[in-house]
């Protein structure tokens, strides 16, 4: 998924942005509208906070991170439509992008 078909579904209902970096850095900077689920918890088949009917996007802080391609495959392997951001937090941020910071509901 691109930096500009991300923005196109930003605000839509169906679709749930995933941050799986550290607590810490979805404090710091995240796209706007994103929830917090570290990956570790998608790894362990956690998935209480994901709604199987959205599309799931995830991502973490740049292209060469693999981690939201990962994530993105255990949640498809397991029923939900999910794709990866691959672009992270640096691309966002460097595209200007809609971002939140501070302390949000995780």
């Amino acid at each position: 998924m691109t930096a500009k078909e991300l923005l196109e579904l930003l605000n839509s209902a169906s679709v749930t942005i995933v941050h799986i970096m550290s607590k810490e850095a979805f404090k710091k900077y995240r796209i706007k509208n994103s929830i917090w689920i570290p990956f570790y918890r998608i790894e362990e088949h956690d998935f209480s906070l994901l709604n199987r009917k959205n599309i799931i996007v995830t991502y973490c802080k740049e292209e060469s991170c693999m981690s939201s391609e990962y994530a993105a495959e255990i949640l498809r392997e397991n029923g939900f439509n999910a794709l990866a951001y691959r672009g992270g937090v640096s691309e966002w941020k460097a595209l200007g992008y809609p971002s939140e910071s501070g302390t949000s509901e995780c």
